[in-house]
């Protein structure tokens, strides 16, 4: 997991939509911590959980459970704070996404990391059917300091 980049070389750093997917959070942040200089900033972006509605307490069950790491998507400030991170923002954002949900947009969407790519395949067609989670894409977004 060594960036090629010399120890504290780097101001900022983007680590988009990676988080929930890696085996080696811990190897990760430590890599972080090594390549930014003093100061330095660390931009995560992750799926931010979402409720869908009163009806979709099984479908809420499904995407949490897919996750690899499930707190990389529940609590990344968390994360961030335990690898000694000063956490300086930390944002959710909704995207709605343009024209017609395609009929494949939730394998689509697991494939770009908004769901679990390992999503069972009952909960893809529960997600398929629910259409707010196919137009809307929520984000979180943590920033923090060396």
């Amino acid at each position: 997991m060594a960036l090629p980049l010399r120890t504290r070389s780097v101001d900022r750093v983007a680590v988009p939509m990676l988080l929930p997917h890696l085996r080696d959070i811990d190897g990760l942040f430590a890599e972080l911590r090594r390549v930014l200089a003093p100061h330095g900033l660390i931009s995560v972006l992750v799926p931010a959980p979402r409720s869908f509605g009163w009806r979709g307490t099984a479908l809420r069950k499904a995407v949490r459970g897919a996750w690899r790491h499930r707190s990389a998507v529940e609590h990344p400030e968390w994360l961030a704070a335990a690898a000694d991170f000063a956490v300086l923002a930390d944002d959710r954002l909704d995207f709605t996404l343009d024209g017609d949900a395609p009929s494949d947009g939730a394998d689509e969407l697991c494939a770009a990391g908004v769901y679990p790519p390992d999503l069972p395949d009952r909960a893809r067609a529960d997600l398929a059917g629910h259409r707010t989670a196919l137009r809307t894409v929520r984000l979180r977004r943590v920033v923090a300091r060396r």
